[in-house]
């Protein structure tokens, strides 16, 4: 089975994107606080990492840029989900090692699309 880490300030989308990924046959951790994220993707070694943009202490390119820099998770997929549709940050993120990016809300049949499509790369 396959393990995804969700990174996301907000519970409520936390809940209903891990609720959706359950569903989908995936086991699914998540972190509500960014700066923990690097010390939960080391502990989980998830398959997929989703992760917001914006965040308090730490954005999600910051992550995806931490985690390209590990070697052990340098061909980890990494999906960015947010509700922020600027191009520079969307090109930042690509720039960053980031291999997607859904805006929210998210339709469940997306999510999963999506997850399929890049853990089928690995």
């Amino acid at each position: 089975m396959k393990t995804i880490l969700l990174i996301d300030d907000s519970k409520p989308q936390l809940l209903s994107s891990k609720f959706t990924l359950q569903h989908g046959g995936y086991r699914v951790e998540t972190v509500s606080n960014p700066m923990v994220a690097l010390d939960r993707i080391k502990e989980v070694r998830p398959d997929l990492i989703i992760t917001d943009i914006n965040m308090p202490g730490k954005d999600g390119i910051s992550i995806v840029r931490e985690v390209r820099q590990l070697p052990e998770f340098s061909a980890t997929a990494l999906l960015i989900m947010s509700t922020d549709s600027q191009k520079h940050l969307f090109e930042q993120a690509r720039s960053a090692g980031a291999n997607g990016w859904l805006m929210k809300p998210v339709k469940q049949e997306d999510l999963l699309g999506t997850v399929k499509k890049l853990l089928a790369l690995e």
